[in-house]
């Protein structure tokens, strides 16, 4: 069977998903990752390069993972989930334990409170009231994550070693800057963020997206 598809784009949530396979040592050996611009839907690097993006995925966003058998993953909980099932280096505690449902739980918990309000803020139809409605929830899961996740000062999320949820919560925690947020009003949450980026294998998926990406 052929090697499953990653597309992804270097600064939204699917960076996680190249991240975490980039950790599990599966890139090129399990899975190929090719670049995808959403702002005109095509695809940018590898062997389909100029095809329309919905042609792959009708939904059009990323992280979409096409298995050697031609499955359509998509959305985070499951596309690192299979990444940690396909992983050689451990990205996720064994299967059936009770720390694999907590990393779930994290997964999903991510998604819809943490990058839910933040990615709207990324609507230029955004109206103000919808802004501050969202930068106000935003705030209120940034608050719950600095004094209840992390406040014991964990390096890793979830156990004691890094899994795909630091992947995704890392990548998500990014995007404070292109919001004008201030994460050190968050010191455990900002900590956090510093410390997973300055992680050898996470520096080093950073610099391969930035290699694979096209020169204009």
């Amino acid at each position: 069977m052929s090697n499953a598809v990653l597309y992804y784009t270097p600064t939204s949530c699917g960076a996680a998903n190249f991240i975490a396979a980039h950790r599990a040592g599966i890139l090129g050996s399990k899975i190929n990752a090719y670049q995808a611009d959403m702002q005109t839907h095509k695809v940018l690097t590898g062997p389909k390069a100029g095809v329309d993006f919905y042609t792959i995925n009708p939904k059009g966003n990323v992280p979409t993972i096409i298995l050697g058998d031609g499955t359509l993953l998509n959305e985070n909980g499951a596309t690192l989930q299979w990444i940690a099932d396909s992983a050689v280096t451990p990205v996720a505690p064994a299967n059936g334990t009770p720390l694999r449902y907590v990393l779930q739980s994290k997964l999903s918990w991510i998604a819809s409170e943490l990058q839910g309000p933040v990615a709207g803020l990324f609507d230029p139809a955004a109206n103000s009231e919808a802004r501050e409605h969202l930068t106000a929830k935003y705030h209120q899961k940034l608050q719950f994550l600095n004094d209840v996740e992390l406040a014991d000062g964990r390096k890793y999320y979830v156990g004691n070693e890094f899994t795909v949820a630091d992947s995704y919560l890392y990548i998500v925690l990014s995007w404070s800057p292109y919001i004008n947020l201030d994460l050190s009003k968050y010191p455990k949450a900002d900590a956090y963020f510093k410390r997973i980026g300055e992680l050898e294998f996470v520096k080093e998926a950073h610099a391969a997206m930035a290699a694979a990406k096209p020169q204009v």
